[in-house]
């Protein structure tokens, strides 16, 4: 049965606002999960409420917003009831309260850089176009048309004709344990790894230009006079015709890894030119460095696995929560200092990779909450 979207909204304002019960917050985090509309309300929400001044915007939000109030409807189950029988008109009101405060607080919604996906993203890939529509992908083989575009979706690559302008850009999201394809107005394509997301426009025009965060695979078009640019969240890459890796999965650290052409990665710190087999590393504040690397290795997660060599199981760790929907907890420091040479395949069961995991190093596991969080531990 659908969720009234005021109650979704309810749980939104009230987690912004660091409000939010223990059995709210679960409650929120299933319907994400599990519920297209609610992710689309929460995706929307938190749009409109990031950017530099995050903390003071929440700081104030329980006194500019009736979140108080709103919280004081009893228990989550009777508060439910209420709000879909008798309280519905005074939570409404309530709630038309806080949409006029949003609206003084921030008169016209202001684009954002990519961030990363929440750890509770949705379990298929989402299309979000311009105009606030949303599609759920991954489901095989589809065709459907939004605003004069048609989209087509074969086996995991999306592509579409018709349509669109530079100015509108569409967003396409990659959950936890996921990857995909996408296929640009230009010809060019990327794979976007687990747990990314990207901006793009569906039309070039004068400029090629896409914004992404987490990971992904680039392989440009070449076209001499646009040249194409990807923009993350601390610095740009500047290409013609190559294909390169982008990493940002660290917010300290964006690694640009070139494996054809030349790229030129642009810092407020200075630029670096890429030759191929050469990875760049940039952490803001710092000049960016530049090392040899092995290709195939730190692309084999585009032919569907991950391979280590003497990687602390601090680094393995967090494959393994993009790669299963985990949270992976540390008990101690000498277990995320354990060193692991082996791989880690897409599809492998995570039974089976834990078994693996210990023959080869010094680690015992145990589960809590079920399976949804994972202790690591050093074992003598």
């Amino acid at each position: 049965m659908p969720v009234d979207p005021e109650y979704i909204e309810q749980l939104v304002l009230e987690e912004i606002a660091g409000t939010i019960s223990p059995e709210d917050s679960t409650t929120l985090k299933d319907l994400l999960e599990n519920d297209a509309d609610a992710y689309a309300i929460w995706l929307k929400m938190h749009k409109q409420l990031t950017g530099d001044h995050i903390q003071s915007i929440r700081e104030d939000l329980p006194n500019t917003l009736p979140v108080s109030q709103i919280i004081a409807v009893v228990s989550k189950r009777k508060r439910r009831k209420i709000l879909v029988k008798t309280s519905l008109s005074a939570a409404a009101v309530l709630l038309l309260t806080a949409s006029v405060c949003y609206k003084l607080l921030f008169p016209a919604f202001k684009p954002v850089s990519p961030g990363a996906s929440p750890s509770f993203a949705l379990k298929s890939v989402m299309l979000q176009l311009p105009n606030g529509a949303y599609f759920l992908l991954g489901s095989g083989q589809q065709q459907f048309k939004a605003g004069g575009i048609t989209f087509r979706e074969i086996t995991g690559k999306l592509s579409w004709s018709g349509g669109g302008t530079e100015s509108q850009l569409a967003t396409i999201i990659v959950p936890p344990g996921e990857d995909y394809t996408v296929q640009l107005a230009d010809g060019s394509e990327v794979i976007l790894n687990a747990d990314s997301r990207m901006e793009f426009p569906l039309t070039f025009d004068t400029r090629r230009e896409i914004h992404i965060s987490g990971e992904a695979y680039v392989q440009v078009a070449k076209q001499e006079n646009k040249p194409f640019q990807v923009r993350l969240p601390n610095s740009t890459v500047q290409v013609l015709g190559t294909s390169f890796n982008v990493n940002t999965y660290e917010s300290s650290e964006e690694q640009v890894l070139l494996e054809t052409g030349a790229v030129k990665m642009v810092t407020a710190n200075g630029d670096v030119l890429l030759h191929p087999g050469q990875v760049a590393s940039y952490q803001p504040g710092k000049v960016p460095l530049v090392n040899h690397t092995d290709t195939a290795m730190a692309l084999a997660w585009k032919r569907g696995y991950y391979v280590f060599q003497a990687t602390p199981i601090k680094e393995v760790s967090k494959v393994m929560e993009r790669n299963y929907r985990i949270k992976v907890i540390l008990d101690n420091v000498a277990a995320g200092e354990q060193l692991y040479s082996s791989r880690l395949e897409k599809q492998e069961d995570l039974g089976k990779f834990l078994i693996r995991l210990k023959s080869i190093v010094k680690i015992d596991y145990q589960f809590e909450k079920g399976d949804s969080v994972l202790h690591l531990s050093y074992r003598p």
